[in-house]
């Protein structure tokens, strides 16, 4: 059976009526608009003709009557009004017979030209013997004047005449057009009219009719007749339909014997997955308790990292026992380790848009490695760290890399529990032309499937030791940055490699610190609020070997008294504070009521994710510094706060 296209069917005959259409419009069209053109015209050419006309007559009739006037009383400037009179009776004619006029009123207005010459004669004479005193002369003259005015009259309703007639030729062949038009337009109609027809004899057979026949044979397979099929022998669009209906309706039968097991796997699948998702759930919780642990420990750790600082300065000034000193440093830098430790927690708790900054490669690496690595060692794995050792800097987000580390690095010690032996975990890390390289090599059981292991929940731990989500998230922070991240085996385990571009080569500034021994010359007053006795007392005592006169308050509250009695150079604050008035609420008192203090605040806070991405301080400018600090951080931004009024963060 031939092949033959509905959609080309019902186009072909649209597209005929189309072009019928078409057709018939352009030639209307085009007929309408000779019509309109020749009407312009004709209106043009008799609305001047007709003006000139009466132009002539009026000329004339002035021209007879200055002749009369003459026998009733006789003009000397009649030669020269009647010469006048003529000359312009000539131009009227001669522009008459430039216009787009017929040789019938040509031969018309060229016979009044000829006449009214002749009567410019007669008037001439007829002047000529009033002046002589000959009026009986005068009267046979202006009877042959009157004589060719009549003929001029004759001419002139011949002229007329002649364009009634041109207007009437013209009326009826454009009564004529429209009777075509009419006739034309009735013919159309009557076309459309059968196309019409056509259209929906062709449109029930070839169209409603098979789509009645799937939609019976639809209606059969939802009510589970599996075995209905739509009986259509074509090979047009609608047999196409029926035929993949058809296929469609074997493959349901088919299918249908093992969907209950289909759905029973998916069900468990489900489950898995929900279970997955409790986990990374209590991973999250995990994580924000963890946040809130560390923040607790920033402040005893500025205690005691402040008062050993202080401590071993005061040794060296007073030249203690060497012992002593190396002792106070000891205490200090264990207490900096500390205070690294609970940094990078706090960093890694965070959670918030990404933010791209300028860092070193090997820092940023190496920070994520500090958060494991004593874990690793008392569990026999050995971290082995090969460097670039240029470190160049790329444009990353640091939270985000340092958890894709951790990721990675978790990952392979998991799999090195899992083969039972002690092992090593090996980090690279490469600078090439405009990209990094980062390489993760360990020696546990390998990958299982390594195509998969960035797929979502996807993980060959056993239940509740994994939540599949670790390897994604990776995937997703890396190609977050325009990077790539792939996964294979090698002689030993798993290797996993990270290439990220480097961005645009600017080295952040690297700002050089002032010598905190240096005191404030002036003597300044200072007031310090913390919630906690003992870290006013530590920025009190630091404060007053800076030469500064400080005083201590324990809340917001107290801190607005004392202000409204007493005036103060400096404001060092904590944030968050118990009571109804906290650090930023102080800080905002200080706005409305002492605004030129609002350049001589300073924030001292252990709340890491309140200090960088907390609404006040994404649009503040105050200056501010994080707990625990290092006391020439601490010198140096309150020299800056007393000597100009510099924002300091």
């Amino acid at each position: 059976m031939p092949s033959v296209s509905i959609s080309k069917l019902f186009l072909s005959l649209l597209a005929i009526t189309f072009l019928v259409v078409v057709a018939f419009s352009i030639r209307f069209t085009f007929k309408f608009a000779g019509f309109s053109a020749e009407a312009s015209q004709l209106a043009e050419s008799l609305h001047d003709t007709s003006a000139l006309s009466l132009e002539l007559d009026d000329q004339l009739n002035g021209q007879i009557n200055l002749v009369y006037q003459q026998f009733e009383h006789l003009d000397k400037d009649f030669s020269a009004r009647f010469s006048a009179m003529n000359f312009s009776l000539g131009k009227k004619q001669t522009r008459y017979l430039k216009l787009d006029i017929g040789s019938a009123e040509r031969l018309t207005v060229e016979s009044i030209k000829s006449l009214q010459s002749e009567l410019g004669v007669e008037a001439r004479q007829i002047y000529f013997q009033l002046q002589n005193g000959n009026r009986s002369g005068a009267v046979l003259r202006l009877r042959r004047m009157q004589n060719l005015q009549e003929k001029i009259d004759a001419e002139l309703a011949r002229l007329n005449a002649l364009q009634t007639g041109k207007l009437r030729r013209v009326q009826q062949q454009l009564n004529e057009s429209i009777r075509t038009i009419n006739r034309a337009i009735l013919g159309l109609g009557a076309g459309l009219l059968v196309s019409l027809m056509v259209f929906t004899v062709l449109l029930r057979r070839r169209v409603l009719q098979p789509l009645a026949m799937i939609l019976e044979a639809t209606n059969k397979v939802r009510d589970g007749d599996f075995a209905a099929r739509a009986q259509i022998d074509r090979r047009d669009e609608l047999g196409q339909l029926a035929k993949g209906f058809n296929f469609m309706a074997e493959s349901l039968a088919e299918s249908y014997a093992s969907l209950e097991s289909k759905v029973e796997e998916r069900t468990r699948q489900l489950q898995e997955v929900q279970g997955q998702l409790v986990q990374a759930e209590k991973m999250s919780a995990v994580g924000r308790m963890l946040s809130g642990v560390a923040h607790e420990l920033n402040n005893p750790l500025t205690v005691i990292m402040g008062h050993t600082d202080l401590a071993r300065r005061r040794l060296v000034v007073s030249d203690a026992n060497e012992k002593e000193i190396k002792f106070m440093t000891m205490l200090h830098e264990q207490g900096d380790r500390c205070r690294k430790i609970v940094a990078n927690l706090l960093q890694f708790a965070r959670q918030e848009k990404p933010h791209l900054e300028r860092v070193r490669l090997n820092d940023i690496v190496e920070q994520a490695l500090q958060l494991r690595e004593y874990e690793m060692t008392t569990r026999n794995i050995k971290l082995v760290r090969e460097y670039d050792p240029t470190n160049p800097f790329f444009a990353v987000d640091p939270n985000k890399i340092v958890q894709v580390v951790l990721n990675l690095i978790n990952n392979a010690h998991d799999a090195i529990r899992d083969a039972g032996r002690p092992g090593t975990i090996r980090v690279r890390t490469f600078a090439e032309q405009d990209t990094v390289r980062l390489e993760f090599l360990d020696n546990g059981t390998g990958l299982r499937e390594p195509e998969r292991v960035f797929d979502p929940f996807y993980t060959t731990k056993e239940v509740g030791h994994g939540t599949g989500l670790g390897l994604s998230v990776c995937y997703g922070i890396v190609e977050e940055h325009n990077g790539s991240i792939t996964a294979g085996n090698w002689e030993q385990g798993a290797r996993f490699v990270i290439v990220l571009p480097i961005g645009p080569e600017v080295v952040p500034s690297d700002p050089r610190q002032e010598p905190a021994s240096t005191k404030v010359v002036s003597k300044k007053k200072a007031l310090v609020i913390d919630d906690e006795e003992l870290l006013v007392d530590l920025q009190t005592t630091f404060l007053s070997d800076l030469g500064i006169a400080p005083h201590g308050v324990n809340s917001g509250t107290e801190a607005i008294a004392y202000l409204q009695q007493n005036k103060v150079d400096i404001i060092i604050s904590d944030v968050r504070m118990p009571g109804a008035v906290d650090g930023i609420q102080l800080y905002e008192w200080v706005a409305r009521n002492r605004p030129e203090l609002t350049s001589h605040f300073l924030f001292v806070s252990g709340d890491m994710i309140g200090m960088h991405a907390g609404e006040f301080f994404l649009k503040s400018t105050a200056a501010r510094i994080q707990k625990p600090f290092e006391w020439d951080d601490y010198a140096r931004i309150v020299r800056q706060l007393l000597g100009n009024g510099d924002s300091a963060i």
